[in-house]
């Protein structure tokens, strides 16, 4: 690959393996039988199923020391926290009472109670791997039917609060960082053709949510009249073909726009070496910038486990946590830039 017009090969230390695809996660669905959906319960209803759904829960054995918890418990920074991880959602925290959840000790698998359905049981993976997530939400989901009785309809299949979760109530996705398409301005063709393809396509928090740090959530749109086999088949081949135009993206840049990719990168690693302010939407584009040019080997003393680090570091609630107290938004950007310049002290541009 041509980089600056350079025709010296790089080394395996120069540059690391692209990895388009940051995260897979499968959510479930389900509902209990004989309750209202909780939007519709009472208080005292939602309660009852928030503690018989986690007895049902712990009883699988699969939770190792997990997180047991009233989500009006959570104190703000915890919430926060956890919303940022992607393993709870904002949604779950504005239920109120009687919402719940349950969270393994290392947040890939968790189940929130009370949310739009009683149950939504999730597990999330690095890469690009929904069939591992899949099969580890698939067993959660049998050992806990063992104990609870769910809304089901041998027609229509799981009852759900939602007409487009009804079905599988299989909802799937895959987190793409697609920075190489915005700089070749494709990236909104593919989220035109994508539309079309009826694929939901949100930010990394989720609907209504921007792409902050050209992070992009692709999961599929409904469920009703199809298996979970092909939902995901399905999944996984889009997922795969957005992931290969962005890899080709980020060769023509390299070989047709280099000053572009190298100011995009340059520009990054200044502000955040420099920077005195700096708010989470900025920090999470600068990094960005910088993962890009670390996978093509502008970027040297830097490694992808630092910038995963740094990704969650750099929001709110993590920034909150590691200073020991709630700011305001000032103060917290005025810490957040002195944070990235600790850290990003010793990177530099490849010469």
């Amino acid at each position: 690959m041509l980089i600056g017009g350079s025709t010296r090969r790089r080394s395996a230390a120069e540059a690391v393996e692209p990895r388009v695809a940051v995260s897979s996660r499968v959510r479930l669905a389900r509902n209990l039988r004989g309750f209202r959906f909780p939007e519709w319960a009472d208080e005292g209803e939602r309660r009852r199923v928030r503690e018989t759904v986690t007895r049902a829960v712990l009883a699988t054995g699969l939770m190792r020391d997990p997180l047991v918890a009233d989500v009006a418990g959570l104190g703000d920074v915890t919430a926060q926290m956890l919303c940022e991880s992607r393993v709870i959602s904002q949604d779950l925290l504005e239920r109120g009472a009687g919402a719940g959840l349950v969270v393994s000790a290392d947040r890939r698998i968790a189940v929130m109670i009370n949310e739009e359905d009683h149950l939504r049981i999730q597990v999330m993976e690095p890469g690009s791997d929904l069939q591992r997530a899949w099969a580890a939400a698939d067993e959660l989901d049998t050992r806990i039917e063992a104990h609870l009785a769910y809304a089901f309809s041998p027609q229509l299949g799981y009852l759900t609060a939602c007409p487009s979760n009804v079905g599988t109530g299989l909802r799937a996705s895959v987190m793409l960082h697609l920075l190489g398409l915005r700089l070749t301005n494709d990236l909104d063709a593919v989220l035109r053709a994508l539309d079309r393809l009826r694929y939901a396509v949100r930010g990394v928090d989720g609907e209504g949510s921007d792409a902050a740090g050209h992070l992009f959530q692709i999961s599929n749109q409904g469920t009703l009249g199809q298996d979970e086999a092909a939902v995901l088949d399905d999944l996984s081949r889009v997922a795969g073909e957005v992931a290969r135009q962005e890899r080709n993206a980020r060769l023509r840049l390299a070989r047709r726009s280099p000053l572009v990719l190298e100011d995009c990168v340059a520009r990054a690693v200044v502000l955040l070496k420099n920077a005195r302010v700096m708010s989470t939407e900025e920090a999470l584009d600068y990094l960005s910038a910088l993962r890009l040019g670390l996978e093509l080997g502008l970027v040297r003393r830097l490694s992808v486990a630092t910038l995963d680090e740094l990704t969650l570091a750099v929001q709110p609630g993590h920034l909150q946590q590691s200073l020991g107290a709630a700011c305001a938004t000032e103060e917290r950007d005025t810490a957040r830039a002195g944070m990235l310049r600790k850290r990003l002290e010793g990177i530099a541009l490849r010469a």
